[in-house]
């Protein structure tokens, strides 16, 4: 990690942001977000631009020109931006949440289901639009879940969580006592949530995300598994003006294989294509900020 990234995801930029996004209405909050969007934008050469330059590359294609790359850059940290305004302002703001978060008609139908007749519900998440804000609906509207978050998060991360926490969600950091946590919750009828689009540094699973090996999670495969669940992949998606909806994808059987590593594989890619549908829908809502396919960096038009 850079020190852009450092300074980015450090303790102290959380606290400003939320001081700054409560304390400003939101024809000054989105000034402040552009301007910070667009000062991260032009260090060209920093982790955080060529993570998006990378991600951003693959899935339109690959056929982009360094102008192009550079607008869609900008479009992305700028979304971002005010999405984080946005969420930092409403920390204290419920009934502006509900108000600006609404869900689709089949995850209407799936929460309505949930809240009436329990689970068990297995979740999975790409990093799309204000995912956090989409999570603090979903509490506020008497859902209770465990998130699996990113495990041994930095300080950034830790505050976050803290406010995740306070939002009413339960957040376990992925580590085997929190994956046994989920077991259980799922045994007893209840729901968990996982991210499933960051990459990991250590594995030997690469399941193909847009055409591509990947080394992405496959731990909630492997959960779906154990307790023969199917696997829901659900998003939240930016429809204009601040406002959200938050969607579902058909769930997804897991389906046997010969081996545990092909079952793995096999079932992470059915889960993946589920997404790929989701972020093609809205490219530039996506908020991954770590290179999913490294190798391309060395490709890039700049």
């Amino acid at each position: 990690m850079n020190l852009l990234q450092s300074l980015l995801y450090s303790r102290l930029a959380v606290a400003l942001g939320l001081g700054i996004s409560q304390a400003l209405p939101p024809s000054l909050g989105y000034r402040i977000a552009d301007l910070g969007a667009a000062l991260v934008a032009s260090r060209s050469r920093s982790a955080i631009v060529r993570a998006i330059c990378v991600n951003q590359w693959v899935v339109r294609g690959e056929n982009l020109t360094p102008q192009e790359l550079r607008r869609i850059v900008r479009k992305v940290l700028r979304y971002h931006a005010r999405n984080l305004y946005i969420y930092f302002h409403t920390i204290n703001r419920p009934q502006e949440v509900l108000e600006r978060v609404s869900f689709a008609p089949e995850f209407q139908a799936l929460f309505d289901r949930l809240l009436q007749e329990g689970g068990p519900a297995l979740f999975v998440t790409p990093h799309l639009s204000n995912f956090d804000l989409a999570g603090r609906a979903l509490a506020l509207r008497g859902l209770r879940f465990q998130v699996l978050s990113y495990p041994q998060p930095p300080g950034a991360y830790r505050w976050q969580n803290r406010l995740r926490r306070e939002s009413g969600i339960d957040v376990t950091p992925i580590s085997m006592s929190a994956l046994q946590q989920a077991r259980v919750r799922l045994q007893h009828g209840g729901v968990v949530l996982t991210g499933l689009d960051r990459p990991v540094s250590e594995t030997r699973y690469l399941p193909r995300f847009f055409g591509r090996p990947a080394p992405l999670p496959v731990f909630h495969v492997r959960l779906a598994l154990q307790l023969n669940l199917p696997i829901i992949v659900v998003a939240c998606i930016g429809t204009g003006e601040g406002r959200y909806l938050v969607v579902s994808r058909p769930p997804v059987p897991m389906q046997p294989a010969d081996t545990l590593e092909g079952a793995l594989i096999q079932n992470a890619e059915a889960v993946l294509r589920e997404v790929e549908i989701l972020i093609r829908q809205v490219p530039d809502q996506w908020a991954m900020f770590y290179p999913v396919w490294p190798e391309v960096a060395s490709v890039l038009p700049f």
